[in-house]
């Protein structure tokens, strides 16, 4: 399975972790467990993110990230067993002057990870982002995506949807505006240009906040959604309701050989409880040991 979940860490992520077997893992401010998680799945891919209250996106992109490796390089050198770790979360990029400053800030992170041996997910652009009906703007970020190729880097997306999964989905064209949006950047720009870097999407899941594009009006995460699904005939039982369209998009993106997997938010995390797939392990690890 392309899907695993994102996490602070406890015992449903830790029932995912030996029980599924997940091939990659988003750890958020918590890396206690990072070998151990490596110990415990051979192989296992980790993403890891250092939230941060401020995201600067004005004068010297290049000071920008150094200002970001002086705040967190103390812990990221603390863990070792990370893999990619990624840098600003949803950055604004809706204009070509912003994506170039954001791409010289990422080639900058990318540099100074790599002078630690370390590697980078570039990008965490928000669901929806980059716009890709802006070939400007999206050639403005291929410069990051050339350093992160360069350095073993991967890209990190954010996918989410509602009041379904595949709800911006096109089956006729094989990718969506929401969810499977990532088919249409690598398929127009990414690939004909020989840029085809690998993928984590970092999240994904259910989202009200999408609603303004489907049409929806329900706010918040996936457990606000369970009486909408079950007068859809989805279903009575939501964590199963939600765990067949998380499944649908994991054999979406199982067809895409650069894609390293996705990482469900959230599981754990505090402040986000109606996102937090606990109710949901059991049957997900039943799924992940399924395939």
């Amino acid at each position: 399975s392309t899907q695993s979940t994102g996490t602070s860490m406890g015992p449903n992520s830790w029932d995912i972790v030996r029980n599924g077997q997940p091939r990659v893992i988003k750890l958020l401010d918590n890396f206690s467990d990072a070998s151990e998680i490596k110990k415990s799945v051979p192989g296992i891919i980790i993403v890891g993110r250092i939230y941060q209250p401020s995201q600067p996106q004005t004068g010297d992109p290049i000071q920008a990230a150094q200002n970001w490796w002086n705040t967190v390089g103390h812990t990221i050198l603390s863990y070792p067993a990370v893999d990619y770790w990624e840098g600003y979360n949803e950055p604004y990029v809706g204009d070509v002057n912003s994506m170039i400053w954001y791409s010289n800030m990422e080639i900058a992170r990318v540099g100074i990870l790599v002078s630690h041996g370390l590697r980078a997910a570039v990008g965490c652009f928000s669901t929806g982002v980059p716009d890709v009906t802006s070939p400007s703007i999206i050639s403005a970020f291929y410069p990051a995506i050339d350093a992160a190729i360069k350095n073993r880097g991967v890209l990190a997306l954010h996918e989410y949807s509602s009041p379904t999964m595949t709800a911006a989905f096109d089956n006729s064209t094989g990718d969506g505006w929401l969810t499977g949006r990532y088919r249409k950047l690598y398929h127009q720009y990414l690939i004909p240009t020989g840029r085809i870097i690998p993928l984590v999407i970092t999240e994904n899941g259910i989202d009200g906040g999408t609603c303004s594009i489907t049409g929806c009006n329900i706010k918040g995460g996936w457990k606000n959604f369970c009486s909408y699904w079950a007068s859809h005939g989805e279903g009575t039982n939501c964590p199963v309701a939600y765990l067949n369209q998380l499944i649908w998009y994991d054999t979406l993106m199982r067809g895409d050989s650069y894609v390293i997997g996705s990482t469900i938010f959230s599981l754990e995390i505090p402040g986000w409880d109606d996102f937090d797939i606990g109710p949901m392990t059991p049957y997900f690890v039943q799924y992940l040991k399924s395939q």
